[in-house]
């Protein structure tokens, strides 16, 4: 083999190399863009899982006087159709922790073995997930 064949071998497996180690690169970052869209189904909110499910406008927009929500093994009625509304647009992690609080009268330290997280951590989600519920609230029709 020349020196002029080895030079062009040389340079094709180097031209293959990087070919097939940009094409991988482009397939991650394809797949990590389609990632950040696409939402686990355990994050979705219960509001927007009975969107998807729903067929008909009437079952988009469930109207009751009452409606209960199942809590650690306890049923916890919410009268007010705008907050039970606001509440199923909340993940549902913290709207246990709303519910426990606000309608159970349960401390963070109460909350917290319950939810299976720390103290602090009931105290962040619960102000988070009190500011979301507000502005849910103010900012429906």
């Amino acid at each position: 083999m020349t020196r002029f064949e080895l030079f062009n071998e040389i340079m094709f497996e180097a031209y293959c190399k990087k070919a097939v180690s940009n094409a991988t690169k482009k397939e991650r970052q394809k797949k990590s863009k389609r990632g950040q869209i696409e939402q686990s189904l355990s994050t979705l909110t219960d509001a927007a899982l009975y969107s998807l499910a729903a067929e008909s406008n009437e079952a988009e927009q469930p109207e009751e006087l009452c409606q209960t929500f199942h809590v650690q093994g306890m049923n916890i009625p919410v009268y007010n159709p705008k907050l039970s509304k606001a509440l199923t647009y909340l993940i549902p992690k913290d709207r246990e922790i709303i519910l426990l609080y606000y309608f159970k009268g349960l401390k963070h330290t109460q909350i917290a073995p319950l939810v299976h997280i720390g103290a602090s951590a009931v105290s962040r989600r619960s102000r988070a997930a009190t500011k979301r519920l507000r502005e849910l609230i103010e900012n429906a029709p």
